[in-house]
């Protein structure tokens, strides 16, 4: 999620693609009207300095800017990452305590000549560098249980924002439900009125029909009397 207020930056491939296509015009210009493409070209000059000027003194802003700690989020982040990082420290710390072990022992190994004082000083020292080695292991290990304890807290919170985010949705949503009802019972009172209102017109037309076919038989009918009467 990104903090609020923060605009992104357009990417590498998006600056580039722009820088190309304000090249490709200045070219052009240059050969149509040569005083306009040295106008066009001093102004992006001029847009490029200040858009990295602007860009250098926001990067300053945010190094200096101090998080808000009172947030319950953010203190649980802060403490987190720190803790990710004292991790990795004594990690790193308990590998180089490992080379230097390993590298002692090979010296002593190969020093055949060395005295028995100075084999008891290399094994003393493998000892102690040993302690450390295991020291080193065991902050490490405490600071990753930290921070996954930590990171399951930031979890739970995620989690509980979550929820109240979506009660307020389901709330916004059944707010409206009693309009929902009402528009409900205007459209269905709509369509019974329209299925009536066709109903009588169906019938209206058949009525027409019948009258219509019933005085086309008639006239017909007195037709053929007078041709009959004719005969």
């Amino acid at each position: 999620m990104s903090a609020p207020g923060n605009t992104p930056s357009p990417d590498t491939s998006t600056k580039l693609i722009v820088l190309g296509i304000y090249l490709t015009i200045v070219i052009l210009l240059m050969r149509f009207n040569p005083g306009m493409s040295i106008i066009l070209l001093g102004l992006g000059i001029f847009a490029g300095l200040g858009y990295y000027a602007f860009k250098e003194q926001d990067d300053l802003r945010k190094k200096f800017t101090k998080p808000d700690t009172t947030d319950f989020a953010t203190r649980v982040k802060l403490r987190y990452l720190d803790c990710q990082e004292k991790e990795e420290k004594f990690r790193s710390e308990a590998e180089g305590i490992r080379k230097s072990i390993l590298t002692l022992r090979e010296d002593l190994e190969r020093s055949v000549a060395a005295g028995e004082e100075e084999r008891n000083h290399a094994t003393s020292l493998i000892k102690e560098f040993e302690a450390e080695f295991n020291l080193r292991h065991a902050k490490a290990a405490f600071f990753a249980d930290c921070a996954t304890k930590l990171k399951t807290l930031l979890d739970r919170y995620q989690l509980q924002e979550s929820i109240i985010a979506r009660k307020k949705e389901l709330e916004a949503l059944r707010s409206t439900n009693f309009d929902d009802e009402a528009a409900l019972e205007e459209t269905r009172y709509h369509l019974e009125r329209d299925t009536i209102e066709l109903d009588t017109i169906t019938e209206l037309g058949k009525e027409v029909f019948v009258s219509f076919k019933a005085e086309q038989a008639e006239e017909l009918r007195d037709r053929l009397e007078k041709l009959r009467s004719s005969l």
